[in-house]
């Protein structure tokens, strides 16, 4: 055996023996889980103001549900409004607590300005938008025309982008521009899917 060889072979040997350093457990039974560790962040958006630490982190819940108990009787016109509005519940946004609020708004202002320049330049198209967006450090930017259910529309392309503390979306097109930012909506993401 080549003298290079020997201590690796000796340590692989051992390794395989089931050996270990002194003060480790021998076997997987012995083996206690490691606490779970919180996802990081994968990013924190440049133009977001930095949150304290004893902010509250946001908030998961759902939108509340707008179908009263079973035991309340409603009148049909009634029942099928109710059902209406919880049919419609998934495009609705979580509420962000205001320091959230508050950091996103630099990049509110960021992205007010680039659709600006976009606009005295007569540019209303998606990959302009989204280089706009990315171009103010959001991630997982996305931009499409208005579904049969984004009531709201105005003739523009929705757009929307995540700092890692919510979402900065809007619509950018001739007839107008928006800019706004929030949570998510109850659905998942940022905007609703086309339809």
């Amino acid at each position: 055996m080549q003298r290079g060889l020997a201590p690796l072979a000796l340590a692989v040997l051992l390794a395989a023996a089931g050996c270990s350093a002194s003060g480790t457990a021998d076997s997987a039974s012995q083996v206690t889980p490691s606490a779970p560790r919180p996802a990081q962040s994968r990013f924190v958006a440049a133009c977001a103001a930095p949150v304290s630490s004893a902010a509250a982190a946001p908030s998961s819940s759902a939108v509340p549900s707008a179908v009263p108990s079973a035991s309340a009787s409603l009148d049909p016109e009634e029942q099928f409004r109710l059902n209406d509005q919880a049919n419609n519940a998934f495009r609705q946004r979580r509420a962000l607590p205001p320091q959230y609020m508050a950091a996103l708004q630099p990049c509110v202002e960021q992205v007010k300005a680039g659709l600006a320049r976009l606009r005295a330049e007569g540019r209303f198209d998606g990959p302009s938008i989204e280089g706009v967006l990315t171009g103010a450090g959001l991630a997982e930017v996305e931009s499409h025309k208005p579904g049969r259910l984004d009531a709201n529309a105005g003739g523009g392309l929705l757009f929307c982008g995540n700092s890692g503390l919510g979402y900065v979306f809007g619509e950018h097109g001739p007839p107008r521009t928006t800019v706004d930012a929030g949570g998510g909506i109850a659905d998942g993401g940022c905007l609703p899917a086309p339809d």
